[in-house]
């Protein structure tokens, strides 16, 4: 059998651009390069050079310093800016140390006093042509890096944000919550706190943190959680220890998303004017998540059907919440959600709720005010 052979990849040669205002300088330097099999292009002046480097790759580029309209240094530092793997390999005819320091500081690689000699020309171009060859890996390594660590960090955040889920959902499982309201206020407290100027960092921190807001109840009893209507003083009193277990299950962790996670579990149930429990904070004492996700929840709650009460109409939704604009909630983050609204109901339309059995729902309106839980 025949051995097939691998055809080897053919690479193109070096492409240099040789920029002199001196017609028969760029001749010379072009035969000298086009002799050793480099690809050559010439240009009498910046405006020429800056055109033919918009339109094709270049690898190095010789530069004479003294030009008219645009000196070479200034040519120099735009190469540097916009093309920073080309090589420049700097020529004058001034003997200055001065201009070789400011060259070489403006990013040439090397420095030339003509008249060139070919042997010593030809060597800075092969050294150029290695510099550059080295910037070409060293960023291509660097965007290799960088890609595998952001496909290394998104891997972890989806296993975070997974972990997350799996143990909201454990506790929002007692609670007949449904999966679709923790997507929802994770969504309503990113819209609300982008609205607030929160950065973008800081609002996808609150999306993964905010389902958690009520992962306390995975402490308490089944008879107090599923309770189909009003409860008793000291029902209420036990289900307001939620915000205490939840703070506590989430103690202690390094995390930025478990200690905001945490601050809405503990806070979410305070009112601005200091009404609320578990420890009757007052405005701005209350942290700004817990004061985003209590927004979020109450609009999703009085939006759905609950286990002890149909779902309201949208109109006397935002009639409830208004009356509590100053009271339970911060009045400037009311503004923020009447603004953005038509997100809070494109979330909630795009999310909507398994169909829970009709056994599930309580039929009677006056079923009980829960509002405290």
């Amino acid at each position: 059998m025949q051995d097939i052979a691998t055809p080897s990849i053919q690479h193109a040669p070096p492409a240099i651009l040789v920029v002199d205002d001196e017609f028969q300088i760029r001749e010379l330097l072009s035969r000298w390069l086009t002799t050793r099999g480099f690809r050559v292009v010439s240009a009498e002046s910046a405006a020429t050079a800056l055109r033919y480097l918009e339109s094709e790759p270049v690898d190095l580029v010789t530069l004479d310093i003294a030009m008219p309209h645009v000196s070479g240094i200034e040519l120099l530092r735009q190469i540097r800016q916009v093309y920073p793997d080309t090589a420049v390999l700097m020529l004058t005819g001034l003997q200055t140390t001065a201009k070789a320091i400011e060259a070489l500081t403006a990013g040439a690689y090397g420095y030339l006093i003509k008249p060139v000699r070919a042997k010593e020309f030809l060597a800075q171009v092969e050294h150029g042509l290695e510099w550059h060859r080295f910037q070409v890996e060293r960023r291509q390594y660097t965007e290799l890096l960088e890609q595998r660590i952001r496909e290394q960090t998104q891997t972890i955040q989806w296993a975070h944000e997974e972990t997350i889920h799996r143990l909201v959902a454990a506790a929002a499982s007692r609670d007949l919550e449904t999966g679709e309201h923790l997507v929802r206020t994770g969504l309503y407290s990113e819209i609300l706190a982008r609205a607030a100027g929160w950065s973008p960092a800081e609002t996808e921190r609150i999306r993964l943190a905010a389902p958690m807001h009520d992962i306390g109840k995975i402490g308490l009893p089944d008879a107090i959680l599923r309770k189909q209507g009003g409860l008793t003083p000291d029902e209420r009193s036990v289900m307001q220890r939620h915000t205490i277990t939840g703070a506590a299950l989430l103690a202690g962790s390094n995390s930025p998303v478990l200690c905001m996670a945490r601050e809405i579990a503990m806070c979410h149930h305070e009112h601005w004017d200091g009404s609320g429990y578990p420890h009757g904070l007052v405005a701005a004492a209350i942290p700004e998540a817990a004061r985003i996700l209590a927004i979020a929840d109450v609009y999703d709650a009085l939006i759905h059907d609950r286990i002890y009460r149909r779902a309201l109409v949208e109109q006397d939704v935002l009639r409830i919440m208004s009356a509590e604009n100053g009271r339970q909630f911060d009045p400037t983050l009311m503004t923020d959600f009447f603004t953005v609204l038509d997100e809070f109901r494109d979330v909630s339309e795009k999310h909507p709720d398994v169909c829970q059995p009709e056994s599930a729902l309580h039929e009677l309106v006056g079923a009980g005010d829960r509002s405290g839980s």
